[in-house]
């Protein structure tokens, strides 16, 4: 019973962590004594830690999350974003970020509306993550502070020079050869040694690290997450006075740089992204240069077997022979911008790759990309002739056919690829079942699909009229959901494995009466659930049509159901039409193989899910909390069928069904409350 008691200490301890009180005061402080009409004022977000605790700075680095203020009450007023202090380096065993502690003041300035007289009352919700060496908790506080127009206001006292923006920029020159960037000191400047990035262009890692020799600063650039060539290159620094000053870097062609061997020959996978923004690609436009942009995301399992292609030695030759800019429009996180780009091409979710040339329509390509079709599109964009025919021309019928032929093909999509051994397991079952079950089953969960199809759409309609820019597979941009759906992919592959018995009538298999046509129905729900990462080809075309604002509801919802008709015919033809399935082999001792077998791609699925997970959150410490968590989840499970079989005795029954509950309940209760 060890083992027992090791899990609920664990779970005490977590529970223990849920409950920890907030150690970061944060309050709005005035700054201005005088607050004029048509002129500007100076405020903070106060900061003040408990010793050992820290916030972050506007790049937090390996982990942590800026603090953030969402303005409810402005009276008028505009108020700009964050002015930053400088941060501190804090590395806590090889996790490097950059942080504040004690108190900190992060300004914002409030621009007063000319002729305003009286108060300015200003409210907001703050949200931060405070961290220790233990752990990180989000907290959120509703902030007021109200500002008297005129003299008399009471000012808090700052350090002006800790504020980079308030001082003159220092310029200076580098040069990089792509796996070191190399920044000349500037001259007759006492400068500190650790230079804060203000991206990701060099990692926190290589900032603890840097080199300082020959009045030259050399950064690693290896695991950096942005490029050099994504933005601006400025860093923060002390100064000699002991304030913050920003610096620029301009790059230059290194002094001795070795001519590559083949020019025109890159690396098969080695080309080079960018950010995509409207600004990039608009420049990239006005250069001449084609333009290849791939909306994708981490949670999109279509968008990421598309990748392969790019990993083409002719792929990249010809992208690289041609002068692409390939920009990458990452869609992982809610994002409103991207959203708006993505219906310019009648679509409301990913994939989607494009080439845009200036003065020729968009070559738009399908959602399951081949090498071949990247470079005939190329070809034709780089002869001035269009890849694709217009949309228009289609008839209502033809994207009605196109959705159902999507659903079919989303059986064979990654997503779905788990259930469909849990549902051939439930056929074999069914072979010898009499043909009014096998057709009641069939019938279930086909509605079962279809009825997850509407509440999809539905959920997708509301969201959109009230202002939500949302598609297929929004809900994959939810942390909670994916965090979910995780669990559930845990939970029933260690079901099929058979380390506990929840009944497999879940996956799809079972045939019996009662609960089983309950489970039968909800085995058609999780397989819509789980098909959402997914877009079969022709698909993503078909929504953009379907969810068009040019559609009526009762169109939409026609297109949703078709898509659930065409995904679960299948299953229907294998339960309408019996010598189908009696096509099937006899139920026998490969059911069990084949039922163990299958947990391995929810395991797959599940660490994909933890992969997506890591990218939406961006918080290493939650993230290391949640794989421990789903190792908690499975010891609940565990003991569960440990203990809680049949032939246990009462007792023991019960208290493994007590112990497994509580595990279970307080680390799921502990991972959604602290979900930052």
């Amino acid at each position: 019973m060890r083992l027992l008691a090791l899990g609920l200490l664990s779970l005490f301890a977590l529970l223990g962590d849920l409950s920890a009180a907030v150690r970061t005061k944060v309050d709005l402080v005035n700054l201005t004594p005088d607050v004029r009409a048509g002129e500007k004022a100076l405020i903070a977000l106060r900061f003040r830690c408990d010793p050992h605790f820290h916030v972050y700075w506007k790049n937090p680095g390996d982990a942590g999350a800026s603090p953030t203020i969402e303005w409810t009450e402005k009276s008028g007023a505009t108020i700009g974003g964050f002015i930053w202090p400088g941060p501190k380096l804090l590395d806590q065993a090889g996790i490097m970020n950059f942080v504040y502690e004690d108190e900190t003041l992060v300004l914002l300035e409030v621009a007063i509306p000319a002729g305003k007289t009286g108060t300015v009352v200003l409210k907001g919700k703050a949200e931060w993550l405070e961290c220790d060496d233990k752990g990180c908790w989000p907290y959120d506080k509703q902030v007021e502070l109200t500002l008297k127009v005129g003299a008399g206001n009471a000012a808090y006292k700052y350090d002006r020079k800790l504020y980079p923006n308030f001082r003159p920029v220092i310029p200076t020159t580098g040069s990089s050869d792509g796996k070191i960037l190399t920044v000349n000191l500037p001259a007759e400047r006492k400068l500190a040694d650790t230079w804060f990035p203000e991206r990701n262009f060099v990692t926190p890692n290589a900032t603890a690290f840097q080199k300082k020799a020959g009045g030259k600063l050399t950064f690693e650039l290896k695991d950096a997450t942005e490029t050099l060539a994504s933005g601006p290159l400025n860093f923060t620094t002390r100064a000699e006075d002991g304030g913050f000053v920003d610096i620029n870097v301009k790059l230059v062609a290194a002094a001795t740089q070795p001519a590559p061997a083949e020019t025109t020959k890159p690396h098969a996978g080695g080309i080079e992204w960018q950010p995509w923004s409207p600004e990039s690609q608009a420049k990239a436009l006005a250069d001449g240069k084609i333009v290849y942009v791939d909306f994708t995301a981490r949670w999109c399992a279509t968008c990421q077997v598309n990748k392969r292609v790019y990993k083409q030695e002719d792929v990249a030759q010809a992208l690289a022979a041609a002068g692409v800019v390939l920009l990458k429009a990452d869609w992982t996180k809610k994002d409103e911008v991207i959203a708006d780009e993505l219906r310019k091409y009648g679509r409301t979710g990913i994939p989607l790759n494009v080439f845009l040339k200036t003065g020729q329509p968009p070559a738009v390509l399908s959602e399951a990309l081949t090498g071949t079709e990247v470079i005939a599109a190329l070809k034709s964009v780089t002869a001035g002739k269009a890849y694709q025919a217009e949309t228009i021309t289609h008839t209502f019928a033809f994207w009605l056919l196109l959705a159902f032929g999507g659903g079919m093909l989303l059986n064979l999509m990654p997503c779905v690829f788990p259930m469909i051994g849990l549902k051939v397991l439930g056929f074999a079952k069914e072979a010898g079942a009499s043909r009014r079950t096998v057709i009641l089953n069939g019938l279930l969960y086909a509605a079962g699909v279809i009825v997850s199809f509407l509440a999809l759409a539905l959920l997708i309609i509301g969201l959109k009229s009230g202002g939500s820019s949302v598609g297929w597979g929004f809900q994959m941009q939810s942390p909670g959901f994916v965090l979910g759906t995780c669990v559930l992919m845990i939970v029933l592959g260690l079901s099929l494995v058979g380390v506990f018995e929840i009944g497999v009538g879940l996956g799809g298999v079972s045939a019996g009466e009662g609960e089983g046509r309950v489970a039968t129905f909800l085995s058609g729900v999780l397989a819509t659930v789980v098909a959402t990462p997914c877009t079969a080809p022709g698909l993503g075309a078909a929504l953009g049509f379907a969810l068009d604002k040019e559609r009526s509801t009762g169109e939409t919802l026609l297109f949703f159901t078709v898509i659930g008709l065409g995904m679960a015919l299948p299953y229907l033809l294998l339960s309408v039409f019996p010598r189908l399935a009696a096509m099937l082999p006899r139920p026998g001792e490969w059911m069990e193989s084949l039922k163990q077998g299958m947990a391995f791609p929810l395991f797959a699925y599940a660490l994909y899910l933890l992969w997506v997970l890591n990218a939406l959150v961006e918080d290493a410490a939650w993230v290391r909390d949640a794989s421990l968590g789903l190792a908690l989840i499975a010891t609940a499970c565990w003991i569960l069928g440990r203990w809680g079989a049949l032939h246990r005795t009462d007792k023991e029954r019960l208290t493994a069904k007590l112990i497994a509950v509580t595990l279970f309940a307080g680390t799921l209760a502990y991972l959604f409350g602290t979900l930052p």
